[in-house]
This record gives C-alpha cells, structure tokens and sequence, in this order.
C-alpha cells in the first residue's frame, strides 16, 4: 500500500511531454489510485487546444494503459476561477471519490484553486529539469525537429509524430 489512497492530476495535455509524464509517475509512485483529468475536455480544433479529448486520452493511455483511471473535465467557463477548486472536486468525487492528495507542476494558481482543502496533501513536482512545455513541444514539431521531438515525449507515442504535426500545421494556418 502506497502512501496516498487516491491521487489527482490535471492537464490539457496539449500535446503530452515528459514533464506531464513526471507529474503522473509522482502520482503513480505515492498513490494506489490516481485520477487523471483532461481539462478543456470540451475544447479543440484551435492552436491552443488542438487535440479532442479522445486523442488526448489514447496518447496517455498508450503510456500507461490501466495504472491510470482517465475522465474529461470540461472548461467551467471564463471568469469562475474561483469555483475551480470545488469544481474539480465535485467532479472527482462523482468519477472515483475524493482524493487524499494533488499531484501537480509548480504553478501559484494551482495552489488557490484548492485553498479550501486544507485536509489534502499537495506534491508539487518540480519539472525544472525539464526544460519543456507544450507550447515550445508545438513549436518542434511545426518546424519538423523529429530529433528534439523524441527528447521530450515517450518512445511509446513516436508513433503519432505526423498526425500531431499536420493537426498542427492545419491549424497554424
């Protein structure tokens, strides 16, 4: 028995990179169970949120299979930070429970998200050593750097290089 009964991720995952897989095995390592949300489940077809959550949700589970229990998240909408952390909360109680510990990347909103929920234990993975994001991840592929491309995503999901690449392209335009 790990540590933590039930562990939280949330991401868009716009487009999936090492530093993401960091947050999940931190997850993974200390939780029995761990929840992943795709957040904007509901957003894509832009350059910002490319992927539907159907792809998002394959490339993921191509890494992880089973260990992981992936569900949507759909946007609140603009302006509702504040209910974000109940929001999130809401959503994880209703798809497995409620979770006993946030796995997260260091960001400040992160923490006034769940504010409200003292009795939970925060693991704030440091990804500073990798040094990635999916904006820059857009960025290699649109310029066709399969090398750099293969530094910061898992072999497991070589596999999709071109169809991200010609979504990204396609909505680049």
């Amino acid at each position: 028995m790990k540590k933590y009964k039930l562990g939280l991720v949330l991401g868009r995952f716009q487009v999936f990179h090492k530093g993401h897989e960091l947050i999940i095995d931190t997850a993974l390592e200390n939780c029995d169970k761990v929840l992943i949300f795709i957040g904007s489940s509901d957003k894509c077809n832009t350059y910002q949120n490319p992927f539907d959550y159907e792809f998002r949700k394959q490339i993921i589970t191509e890494i992880y299979g089973d260990k992981v229990i992936i569900k949507p998240l759909p946007d609140l909408g603009v302006g509702n930070v504040p209910l974000w952390g109940k929001y999130v909360m809401d959503n994880a109680k209703n798809a497995v429970g409620m979770p006993d510990c946030i796995i997260y990347g260091i960001e400040d909103k992160c923490e006034t998200w769940y504010k409200d929920y003292t009795d939970l234990t925060y693991l704030k993975v440091d990804r500073n050593n990798i040094d990635i994001s999916s904006t820059k991840l857009k960025e290699i592929i649109i310029n066709n750097n399969y090398s750099d491309y293969q530094k910061y995503v898992n072999p497991r999901i070589y596999k999709y290089y071109n169809e991200i690449r010609n979504k990204l392209i396609e909505l680049k335009k």
